[in-house]
């Protein structure tokens, strides 16, 4: 069932995830991701598990149909193929706009409302009851120009207790990336060991960012 938002309701579900993703020093869970790209017919399903730790650390671990691994430390970010034996290393303190990129995009972690304001034009787009869950969705029109260079826009699913449910984001190509979070777990320790990525001695290290 779908009703549609009320006025001034916005700032209310806005203040609302703000208080409950200020708790939230830590978090776990698995994700589903489906990608649909305009010149295939069928979309791509991805599976793994996501973490994510205060302050700057998160990590993707896609162990469906393909094993990679996306790993954020502050300002560095590592990309590792196991199976092409290869690992890019990024480090955003040499980039400032692709940093700037980088932040703007992690849309759902922990931004403020007037974060998300003045980087997006941000609309509640509609409320959905969805079983037990009462699920309220964002939409993100960017401002930046780099990031509308890329996105046409983006959506944010929170459930009622504040906390990301799924994100949809509509690529400037009309392709679409949906991320569906499951299995959530708060503020259980995750040891800062995970985010901390040390090569295979047989692995090929690139570095395209480095001087």
């Amino acid at each position: 069932m779908v009703s549609a938002a009320e006025p001034n309701e916005l700032d209310v579900i806005l203040k609302k995830i703000d208080e409950r993703q200020k708790t939230v020093e830590a978090m776990k869970g698995s994700f589903i991701q489906r990608k649909s790209l305009s010149l295939l017919q069928n979309e791509l399903v991805s599976k793994g598990l996501m973490y994510f730790k205060r302050p700057q650390k998160m990590m993707w671990e896609y162990r469906e149909p393909e094993k990679n691994i996306m790993i954020v430390n502050g300002n560095i970010v590592w990309l590792y193929l196991p199976e092409l034996k290869e690992a890019t290393r990024f480090d955003l303190s040499q980039k400032a706009d692709i940093k700037r990129i980088f932040e703007k995009m992690a849309v759902g972690m922990g931004q403020s409302p007037d974060e998300l304001k003045k980087d997006y034009d941000v609309s509640l787009l509609k409320k959905v009851k969805k079983g037990e869950k009462n699920l309220y969705v964002l939409e993100l029109i960017p401002r930046d120009k780099a990031i509308s260079g890329l996105f046409k826009k983006i959506h944010l699913w929170f459930s009622d207790d504040g906390l990301l449910y799924k994100t949809e984001l509509f690529e400037k190509n009309n392709d679409t990336t949906i991320v569906e979070f499951q299995k959530l777990e708060i503020n259980k320790s995750i040891p800062d060991s995970l985010f901390e990525f040390k090569p295979p001695k047989d692995v090929k290290v690139l570095d395209p960012l480095g001087k």
